[in-house]
């Protein structure tokens, strides 16, 4: 573990610039930074733009034509050369393939938004994972002054004394694996800290961005005073915002125009021609009209149209899908936000009542009053409450994130959405 550790320094040392500065920001201040400056969110923006122009595409015109049919020798001299131009005329299509090319549009709109919402709960995420793992290795570094104290109390102790040599081994050893699982931990805050400017993945790596808290038990930290409101309206927040259903929706507009683009496509086009007609002999000269139609005659469309029905069919099914589903997800999430955070307010008393016991059982210990074995399964139980209490703290925040997703919403850091529901 000491060597994961020396190793995981080492890579700080290669991988950041001499003159690299550890800049310390706030969870909402890392979500704006990555929505602005993230690589991949810029990447996916520029989507939009290629669809702009693909609208402007199918909103194009034929081009014309120019024709011409010159006759040579004397066959010349008694029929009519031509030049003229043919106009190529979609009927009832360029419209319809518009819309289909908007509603391609739209749909990706909403597509980026959920990427955007995406990339907010991974920065989050990762962003809470960074102060847990702060948290952790405050936990083991306590621990640690504890184990090292044990260990001056046990080798104070007379050495005719009984146990002497146990409880003295036994001190050593619990502090020597206390050491190993801090560096594990401090590792681990590591991996922690390089995954958090990962996601954020910004263009400038001359900076390595750090969170502002030290610790999960730090007094009124944002990222556990969330309120959330009663479940029909977060409920009602998220059939109106989820980019679930949105998105859904958008593709059964999609589905719906592409069918109708299917549709006309059996409407025959039209190709009008005219121009300047003379023959050969120069004494005989006018003008010509044409036209054709392009008819479906061997080829009606019928399976286009038929699939077009059928992925519309389809659509449908998926929104009703994604609804049920959806509400499934939100029941779920709420209820485990509503008794994690439940169980965090019972931790904090319990975690009062066993540290006081520690305290007791070092002082006994010191008096002579009870072995080392006592203290050492007392720790033991407060370590195991402090895990579970920070453990109900990260279900607690997940199952915010996770309502966060299916909502589409952050509803705490915009609470006039509540003015629309």
């Amino acid at each position: 573990m000491k060597k994961i550790f020396i190793l995981a320094i080492t890579l700080i040392s290669v991988t950041l610039p001499s003159n690299a500065e550890i800049i310390r920001i706030s969870a909402d201040d890392a979500v704006h930074l990555a929505l602005k400056h993230n690589l991949v969110l810029q990447a996916k923006r520029k989507e939009i733009d290629i669809l702009k122009q693909e609208v402007k595409m199918a909103n194009a015109l034929k081009n014309p034509q120019l024709q011409s049919n010159v006759l040579m020798g004397s066959i010349a001299r008694t029929n009519s050369s031509q030049a003229g131009i043919a106009v190529p005329v979609e009927i009832a299509k360029r419209g319809v393939r518009k819309k289909a090319a908007i509603a391609k549009l739209n749909l990706l709109e909403n597509k980026i938004k959920q990427e955007e919402l995406n990339l907010k709960i991974d920065v989050m995420s990762a962003y809470f994972d960074v102060v847990y793992m702060k948290t952790v290795v405050s936990i083991l570094e306590q621990r640690g002054e504890l184990f090292k104290d044990m260990i001056l109390l046990a080798d104070n102790k007379p050495k005719n004394s009984k146990n002497y040599e146990i409880e003295k081994l036994q001190s050593d050893m619990k502090y020597k694996k206390q050491i190993i699982s801090l560096n594990k931990a401090k590792a681990d805050l590591l991996y922690a800290q390089f995954h958090l400017n990962n996601v954020l993945n910004l263009e400038d790596t001359t900076n390595m961005y750090d969170v502002r808290e030290t610790s999960l038990f730090q007094e009124h930290i944002t990222l556990l005073e969330l309120q959330l409101p009663d479940y029909k309206t977060v409920e009602d927040v998220a059939m109106k915002y989820s980019y679930s259903l949105r998105i859904s929706d958008d593709n059964i507009v999609q589905s719906r125009a592409e069918l109708s683009e299917a549709r006309h496509k059996v409407i025959p086009d039209m190709v009008l021609a005219g121009g300047y007609a003379f023959s050969g002999d120069g004494k005989t000269e006018g003008a010509f009209v044409g036209g054709s139609l392009d008819i479906p005659l061997l080829y009606s469309y019928r399976p286009e149209i038929n699939r077009a029905k059928i992925v519309l069919e389809r659509a449908h099914i998926d929104r009703l899908s994604f609804e049920n589903k959806l509400k499934y997800a939100l029941k779920q999430d709420y209820n485990r936000f509503k008794y994690a955070k439940e169980n965090m307010n019972y931790y904090k008393d319990i975690l009062k009542d066993s540290e006081a016991i520690l305290n007791m059982s070092r002082e006994r210990y010191v008096k002579g009053q009870t072995a080392l074995l006592n203290v050492f399964i007392n720790e033991n139980a407060h370590k195991e409450i402090l895990n579970e209490y920070i453990n109900a703290m990260q279900v607690y925040y997940r199952a915010y994130l996770d309502l966060m997703h299916n909502m589409g919403h952050d509803i705490l850091l915009d609470e006039s959405v509540f003015e629309d529901i």
